[in-house]
């Protein structure tokens, strides 16, 4: 049985060679990179809604050079070490998955078996993702609708991705994981002063957003520095954060010019089970 759902009527898609079709005559074609778009028009907020080519890009220039391994790292682990799979092969879906590079180097690499999904309301994100990632299945939906059966996945991964308590809870299974990277309070500190001179600590409140249909398994706080001494690269970060697109000219000349400074990456991963009501 498909885990991917229309997202007009809720049926099953079945594939049909290069076409997913429902039994309301639904069909969505694939395209040539092998992704599904479900993201209905009526659900969009914009013409292009999600991150852009300029972020998607940055974001993999950046992680490509591996700078974020240690929460690669600790996902991975936390996964193998500490959750109880039953099964050794499981679901996966990425929500907010980007151009899917953790999933990809978190679970796929270590989970060859592995049923992994991966979806983002940006097109960039996920055709760049299908492109690179083919042994994933790869589709753009919005983490608020998302195209996927009830009770269907095992693990959700949502790594500094919007939440939908709701939604969440209905696609895992009563015995699977919600696995949420999230900033932690110093979180980029340094360049957070560089753009505009103090810092405002990030607030932790995913346990409280999530609470109504979650309950805590494990909290982890992964904190390390990582040093970039080239303004290509920190141009790249300054890209991939929502500091971008509010960096004055004064700022982004600095950013610019910077070209030995230590940041300070700092994240809450938090593991929560779905409330059984």
């Amino acid at each position: 049985m498909s885990s991917i759902i229309c997202p007009h009527c809720k049926a099953e898609l079945i594939r049909y060679d290069k076409t997913y079709k429902c039994e309301q005559n639904h069909c969505y074609d694939l395209a040539k990179e092998g992704y599904l778009n479900l993201l209905p028009v009526n659900k969009k907020k914009s013409k292009s809604p999600g991150d852009n080519d300029l972020m998607i890009a940055a974001r993999r220039h950046f992680l490509e050079q591996g700078y974020y391994n240690p929460l690669i790292e600790a996902i991975r682990n936390t996964v193998k070490e500490e959750l109880n799979f039953k099964k050794k092969t499981f679901k996966v879906l990425d929500s907010g998955c980007g151009e899917g590079f953790y999933t990809q180097h978190a679970l796929r690499n270590k989970h060859p078996k592995s049923q992994i999904f991966g979806t983002d309301i940006s097109k960039y994100a996920v055709k760049i993702a299908a492109k690179k990632y083919k042994d994933n299945f790869f589709f753009v939906s919005s983490a608020y609708h998302l195209p996927v059966a009830t009770q269907s996945m095992d693990l959700l991964l949502s790594v500094f991705s919007p939440n939908d308590p709701k939604e969440f809870h209905r696609v895992l299974k009563t015995d699977g994981y919600l696995i949420v990277a999230s900033p932690a309070e110093n979180h980029m500190k340094q360049l957070a002063e560089l753009i505009y001179n103090d810092f405002r600590p990030h607030e932790h409140k995913i346990e409280e957003d999530l609470a109504a249909q979650f309950e805590v398994h494990l909290g982890k706080r992964i904190s390390f520095d990582i040093y970039l001494k080239s303004a290509e690269t920190l141009q790249a970060l300054h890209k991939m954060t929502p500091y971008y697109y509010n960096t004055s000219k004064e700022a982004q000349d600095k950013i610019a010019n910077c070209n030995d400074i230590t940041v300070t990456c700092d994240f809450h991963l938090t593991v929560l089970k779905p409330i059984q009501k």
